[in-house]
């Protein structure tokens, strides 16, 4: 998710997420998490697959509305906000597509569409492409909300991270911190 700034901020957080919570009927998906984005940083949020992070980026768009709590943008709220309305504020969500395997991650995807060739090292090159643009993108001073499979690389190419589990933010903090931390090594980066 990429969040640009339209106009002067009076604060320093771009988004801010106050104790939302989000139901699928009578299913909670999201239970009062709170989250902020300050100007200029790379925020991600990783879980494992159903943790809640795309109706994290569902409710932040419009595309669902939160039960509770509220989402503001450049300080001012913007749940039930239309989406379309939403990217001429100046949000933007950049969904995983949803390829031929749907239960493996993009890294893994995109490793059996290189299944042919033979170049492991420029296989690897190319999964990391994708870090290298987030990486220019914020360069430029635009704000990142990014949620990826991938762990590792994106708590290596982000500022600070939120850990979501079963709809709740269970860790935050500095990524560096959070990449060491023994809890997160073992659920999310294999180690």
């Amino acid at each position: 998710m990429l969040l640009t700034q339209n106009s002067k901020l009076k604060t320093s957080f771009m988004l801010t997420i106050e104790n939302i919570s989000v139901n699928y009927g009578a299913i909670e998906a999201l239970t009062n998490i709170s989250m902020r984005v300050e100007q200029g940083e790379v925020v991600t949020l990783i879980g494992a697959n159903g943790a809640g992070k795309t109706t994290t980026l569902r409710t932040i768009t419009g595309l669902l509305e939160p039960t509770e709590g509220r989402i503001l943008f450049e300080g001012k709220e913007i749940q039930g906000v239309a989406t379309h309305k939403l990217v001429a504020r100046g949000i933007s969500m950049s969904p995983e597509g949803r390829g031929v395997f749907a239960n493996l991650s993009v890294r893994e995807n995109l490793q059996m569409g290189a299944y042919l060739r033979k170049n492991k090292t420029e296989i690897a090159e190319d999964v990391d492409t994708i870090f290298e643009a987030i990486d220019e993108i914020r360069s430029k001073g635009t704000t990142i909300l990014l949620v990826e499979q991938n762990a590792h690389a994106a708590l290596h190419h982000s500022d600070r991270a939120y850990v979501l589990e079963t709809g709740k933010i269970v860790m935050e903090g500095p990524s560096k911190e959070l990449a060491a931390d023994p809890r997160i090594k073992e659920a999310y980066l294999g180690e």
